[in-house]
């Protein structure tokens, strides 16, 4: 009940514990909304965290297992505030290992994409970026223009040093020369512009902006001209020019684009517009070289938003180029580091400590509920909810309670605790995998049945990631939900992990984020090594833990839930792939390999294990359930999606990296902004949405 105006407070049912739903829950049950909202969140399995959930190993040494490799950006406002209140709403815990969000991350200032050269070798580009004032999750004003003056910077830094480095032209005025005069012109109008935009919106101030756009544009021209007429001198590493040049094209093309299409200041619009346009497509639109389209800086976007359909790499790959500008404009106008890692499991940093302060503040959270079916009313409302009950709670016991510690750190197991469950022994004694869709597991007791019309929910907040959403939304039949559904795509990715004693022979930088090693699937690698203090190993402990992923080719449609093998035969596709990585490992970690392929010596496993058995040590797994599968943004699907607030039926709010919140590219921080906005439309007190991308404040 509310506490000032006696009415009963709306009862809100969450449906899916993932990051979006978390922050939905933790948005409603924010004390400034006065207990106003009753929320209820349920989840199938034992844990919370969606795609970034992980678990400690009880059999080996509560070592961090993952889906599959996590940083945050620089640009991740939302999520970084969000997390910055959970940690100092806990942070009166004097024990708490981490007393606040940063201390919880490492902040990593390099970004690594690996570049196949004319031979077939291939090579690290390695990218040091600086660490800039402020930190993520504080208010940015005026974050567009802020976002214009970052790229204008990024420009002179490039095109200023191809221009001092250049071989002498024959021509009458010199390429350098006009590079740098056009540079000149290009940072006068780019203030003129940003000069522009700070005037009351009127008409005769819009367009006074559309004709400022339109000679900045003029003067990127020209200056993408005399960029790509750059030549090398002859003291010269030909990569380094070559990678240089890449840098300076991508830079202005960009600016480009963002001026003749409008996403300087973008508009829903402009951003639908892009997104009609394949971004590769809308490189070369802008005047782009192909050899700065079809670079490895570029692929490597590609790869961190596992963008291919069919999880097939061997074709270019398909992302909007709106939402694909819309993130660049993030990343390239980081506060703090342009990107964090986590120094413990992913559901460990952002999971865990958002349902502590969940359970302070009274939300109830039901684990082993899966949600499997919402039937909507005639008068177009969610009447009820079927939710099937997975395990039940010993009696007396306080409920279910998912967290230990380790370390010191609360931490997720990789399995229910099952000595708190009454079906836990069947449960331990058939490897039940409670997560699995295509679990042989039937259900203990009778399903639940919520109901509106009896009171047990009024508002649905859906935050079940849209794979697994065809099956459970059979009867919502309104002409926009099933056209959502229709253009949606997902791929499901592959994760191995391998802990490793001895170092890698890796030079450029001491723990990296690698992406674009796309000799096959697996085409990311991230050292994780920042987790090895916070497991428990006998020592000495490893020195390096791996992350590799990438998309799972798909063979063809997933199996219906009664192919209970199907798990297995996936995982060992999986554990195939990390085993022809590491074979060839070579460009990456030259100390461990060699013209016989891997030491399999330097993998940690038990005593008397040798040659690639070693290998079973170590840990994969297929994320092929429908909720795991990652999320597309392909070329025109932003226009099916929905927003959070919009769903057409009116007590059930979206809250998932799968709606339309803006950028509408898969990412922790797009699951929250989107939970944000479920949580905003049902309260009508809304919390400010940092960095919106629509909004010029």
């Amino acid at each position: 009940m509310g506490p000032d105006t006696g009415l009963r407070p709306v009862k809100v049912a969450v449906l899916g514990g993932g990051v979006a739903g978390l922050a939905a829950a933790f948005e409603l049950s924010d004390p400034r909304h006065g207990g106003r909202f009753q929320v209820t969140l349920h989840q199938l399995g034992w844990r919370l965290g969606g795609k970034c959930a992980s678990g400690r190993d009880l059999d080996t040494a509560r070592r961090t297992k993952e889906h599959g490799p996590h940083i945050f950006f620089g640009f991740y406002d939302n999520a970084f505030a969000l997390l910055r209140e959970a940690y100092t709403a806990l942070a009166a815990d004097p024990a708490r290992v981490f007393p606040t969000i940063e201390k919880a991350l490492v902040a990593h200032n390099s970004l690594v994409a690996m570049e196949q050269q004319d031979d077939g070798s291939w090579q690290p580009w390695v990218i040091d970026l600086p660490t800039l004032p402020g930190r993520p999750g504080d208010i940015l004003p005026q974050h567009q223009a802020r976002t214009l003056d970052a790229l204008v910077g990024i420009i002179e830094r490039n095109a200023t040093r191809l221009a001092v480095r250049q071989a002498p032209s024959p021509d009458a005025l010199d390429t350098d020369v006009l590079i740098i005069s056009t540079l000149k012109t290009v940072k006068l109008q780019a203030e003129e512009l940003t000069q522009a935009s700070l005037e009351p919106l009127t008409q005769a101030s819009l367009e006074s902006r559309e004709a400022a756009t339109a000679r900045f544009a003029h003067s990127l021209k020209q200056l993408q001209t005399s960029i790509q007429a750059a030549r090398p001198g002859p003291a010269e590493q030909t990569s380094w020019w070559r990678r240089l040049k890449i840098l300076a094209d991508l830079a202005v093309t960009t600016a480009i684009g963002m001026a003749i299409d409008n996403l300087i200041w973008p508009t829903r619009q402009s951003v639908a517009a892009a997104n009609e346009i394949e971004y590769r497509a809308w490189l070369l639109r802008h005047g782009a070289q192909s050899a700065t389209a079809n670079s490895a800086i570029v692929r490597a976007m590609y790869d961190t938003v596992f963008a291919y359909p069919g999880g097939d790499v061997t074709v270019p790959g398909n992302v909007e180029a709106g939402s694909a500008v819309l993130t660049q404009k993030g990343l390239i106008s980081y506060r703090g580091a342009p990107s964090y890692k986590m120094r413990t499991g992913t559901g460990d940093v952002t999971a865990a400590p958002l349902y502590q302060v969940l359970v302070q503040r009274g939300v109830t959270v039901n684990f082993f509920h899966r949600v499997d079916d919402l039937i909507p009313a005639a008068d177009g409302t969610i009447e009820s909810i079927r939710i099937g009950v997975q395990a039940t709670p010993n009696p007396g016991g306080g409920g279910y309670q998912p967290l230990f510690h380790v370390k010191g750190v609360p931490a997720w197991p990789d399995r229910p605790f099952y000595d708190q469950l009454v079906e836990g022994k069947a449960l331990r004694e058939k490897h039940i995998d409670l997560e699995s869709f295509w679990t042989c597991w039937p259900d203990p007791v009778q399903p639940i049945v919520l109901s509106r019309s009896a009171g047990d929910f009024d508002k649905v907040v859906l935050a079940i990631p849209v794979g697994a959403l065809g099956r459970i939304t059979t009867q919502l039949t309104q002409p926009g939900w099933r056209a959502m559904l229709a253009g949606s795509s997902t791929v499901p990715t592959q994760n191995v992990q391998v802990w490793l004693d001895r170092d890698t022979g890796w030079s450029s930088d001491a723990a990296p984020v690698v992406t674009g090693y796309d000799r096959a699937a697996i085409d990311t690698w991230l050292d994780a090594s920042e987790v090895i203090p916070f497991e428990d190993w006998t020592p000495p402990a490893p020195l390096h833990m791996a992350i590799l992923c990438g998309p799972l080719p798909e063979l063809g449609a997933a199996p219906p839930p009664t192919d209970h093998a199907f798990p297995g035969a996936e995982a060992t596709l999986v554990a195939n792939a990390g085993l022809q990585f590491l074979d060839a490992a070579t460009p990456l970690w030259p100390a461990l390999t060699s013209a016989n392929g891997f030491d399999w010596s330097a993998l940690r496993a038990p005593a008397g294990s040798s040659g690639p058995l070693r290998f079973q040590a170590q840990f994969w797994v297929p994320a092929i359930n429908p909720s795991d599968r990652y999320v597309l943004t392909l070329v025109g699907s932003s226009k099916t999606r929905l927003q959070p607030g919009a769903s057409g039926y009116a007590n059930l709010f979206l809250a998932g990296d799968w709606t339309d919140y803006g950028l509408n590219l898969g990412c922790f921080e797009g699951a929250v902004i989107s939970g944000l906005m479920a949580a905003n439309a049902i309260t009508g007190d809304p919390r400010p949405i940092l960095r919106n991308p629509f909004d010029e404040s």
